[in-house]
């Protein structure tokens, strides 16, 4: 092939002002010996020049003012492979330019809203003058991926998405065109102190819009007392138990909804606060709260033997010097002796202890012994006053009644909170299977508490839901308790009992808040810091897990206790 005289001339014809192509000059040789007075190659240039020059003034006449922040790319972040630079540094000096916006119009307020969040108008193009962008930018520069770009006359933050370089007029490279989307931080930007700063100034993000109300979502989904790693192992932050209380992994449902996986069974602790929650609490004369525990009432034969029972007396005084044995603070307070006429040893009911005493019929009551006597063994008991009007309001001869059987029995325990001087002043505990006591205060503390008395006994080895309001903003407490619905599997629970009555508030601090060893098996403890409303009962009784978590004081799932072997590390 015979060689081209013209391969090593250059065919661009991109920059009409600074071309000296060879070719373009024979051309210009050849019209001009046919037509000297018209020199083509000048008009050409010219007009190209004419052209880039409006461009550039329009831009600056109509363009828009814009603070425009430069993201340079690190050169040890270029990526070969992906052919792009993963890292850039955001310039902390802005540049002032002015944008065209094809639609002449700056952009409005009209928001979208998607699964992502909300977003502007999408894409917006704004459009810069080549060689004005290069005068202020420098030579070789670009408007590019990740730049940052504040609209102050709308107020809006906007980020580079993509960029082209557009030719206008004789395929001259006139023009950048620009995509801009909603300004996103991005880890792969880095932003200097002071552009935060600025844009925290001029923007207000969704974290301070909503940031309160997210946490406080995120709060009440994802609670640490309930999902942290170490729950019901030595490194349990939450709360302390003894290692022989048994933790029976069994599920609690309720017409297919898993209620709980798992229940402690308080007897079988060998110490009597079986479990020990690390927390305290300082409820004041404006709080409230609400406790929530599923409950299994049990009698063991072997632990709570029963003894017939021969007489019931009151009781207006005892002289310590007759008794065998008593209680030095509380015997003043029995007000009723119990005489047995089944043969008891001394050690099978002792001073302090709690005592079942029913007959068939609607007396069942309980009552704490505090003081001995022998020949005949009498129990010297003291009955709490709301137990004691309430036996009267059924019959005002209770006490003359026969057929009372003694058993020995401590009550469940659903909560136990003591002071600092080891005062009972906030527990839940339930008594003889039908009254709930209620702890609360100095006034009403240890022996002394407000007691409800339930329609009807509870059934041992049946499950309930137990719920306590004290209601220190409205003044009273309200008690319900929940069982399975016999019938009606889309309810799966009813309401078996509900009583208000009058609270006096008073501000109380909580040392620690304990489970005793009771008769009974226990599982979703949980205490809350507002109270529960009647309509959302059904729900919390049947979550497995909470959904108010910012509001929980204690979350406790009965999970079981892990107790792995130990094993030693790897050489």
């Amino acid at each position: 092939m015979a060689d081209c005289p013209d391969n090593d001339k250059q065919l661009s014809a991109a920059y009409p002002e600074t071309a000296k192509s060879p070719i373009i000059a024979d051309v210009n040789k050849v019209v001009s010996s046919a037509t000297p007075m018209y020199e083509i190659t000048t008009k050409l240039t010219a007009a190209a020049q004419t052209y880039n020059a409006i461009n550039s003034v329009v831009n600056q006449l109509l363009g828009y003012d814009a603070k425009w922040f430069r993201a340079v790319p690190q050169q040890r972040s270029k990526d070969v492979i992906f052919q792009e630079y993963t890292l850039s540094n955001v310039e902390g000096c802005p540049l002032d330019v002015k944008v065209v916006l094809p639609s002449g119009m700056p952009p409005d307020s009209k928001y979208n809203y998607d699964l992502m969040g909300l977003e502007y108008e999408v894409p917006l193009e704004v459009q810069i003058d080549k060689k004005y962008w290069e005068s202020i930018s420098g030579f070789g520069t670009a408007p590019q991926k990740k730049d940052i770009v504040y609209f102050p006359i709308s107020n809006k933050l906007f980020q580079v998405e993509s960029s082209y370089l557009f030719r206008g007029f004789m395929e001259q490279e006139t023009t950048w065109k620009i995509n801009l989307t909603k300004y996103q931080p991005m880890a792969s930007r880095k932003e200097s102190a002071a552009l935060q700063e600025t844009i925290d100034q001029y923007t207000v993000s969704v974290e301070e819009l909503f940031g309160d109300a997210i946490d406080a979502d995120v709060a009440k989904l994802v609670d640490d007392k309930q999902f942290n790693q170490h729950n019901s192992m030595q490194k349990d932050k939450y709360k302390s138990f003894d290692p022989s209380l048994n933790t029976i992994s069994k599920s609690i449902t309720m017409y297919g909804t898993v209620v709980a996986q798992s229940f402690y069974d308080l007897q079988s602790s060998k110490f009597y606060d079986a479990i020990t929650y690390n927390t305290g609490d300082l409820i004041d004369i404006h709080s409230d709260r609400s406790i929530i525990a599923w409950m299994q009432p049990r009698t063991i034969p072997s632990l709570n033997k029963s003894f017939n029972v021969s007489t019931i007396t009151a009781i207006t005084s005892l002289d310590p010097s007759t008794l065998y044995v008593y209680d030095p603070s509380l015997y003043s307070e029995a007000n009723y002796s119990v005489t047995l006429n089944t043969p008891a040893s001394l050690p099978e009911v002792q001073i302090d202890e709690s005592v079942v005493i029913a007959r068939p019929g609607a007396l069942n009551f309980y009552a704490k012994v505090v003081a001995i006597s022998i020949n005949p063994l009498t129990y010297h008991c003291m009955i709490n006053p709301f137990v004691l009007e309430d036996l009267v309001n059924i019959k005002s001869d209770w006490n003359t009644q026969k057929e009372y059987k003694l058993t020995r029995k401590e009550p469940v325990s659903i909560l136990d909170g003591v002071n600092d001087f080891g005062e009972h002043v906030f527990s839940i505990n339930v008594y003889a299977n039908q009254y709930i006591a209620i702890n609360y205060g100095h006034t009403y503390a240890n022996d002394d508490a407000y007691v409800v008395r339930l329609d009807d006994k509870l059934n041992d080895n049946e499950w309930y839901g137990i719920i306590v309001n004290v209601g220190n903003s409205w003044q009273q407490y309200s008690v319900y308790v929940w069982k399975k619905h016999e019938t009606d599997k889309n309810a799966k629970l009813q309401n078996i009992f509900y009583e208000t009555i009058r609270l006096y508030p008073e501000e109380i601090a909580v040392h620690q808040y304990s489970i005793n060893r009771s008769p009974g098996y226990l599982t979703n403890i949980r205490l809350y810091s507002a109270t529960i409303e009647e309509e959302r009962m059904s729900n919390e009784l049947l979550s497995y897990f909470i959904k108010d978590g910012d509001q929980t004081i204690i979350a406790d799932l009965a999970d079981p206790l892990l107790k792995l072997p130990y094993i030693t590390k790897q050489r």
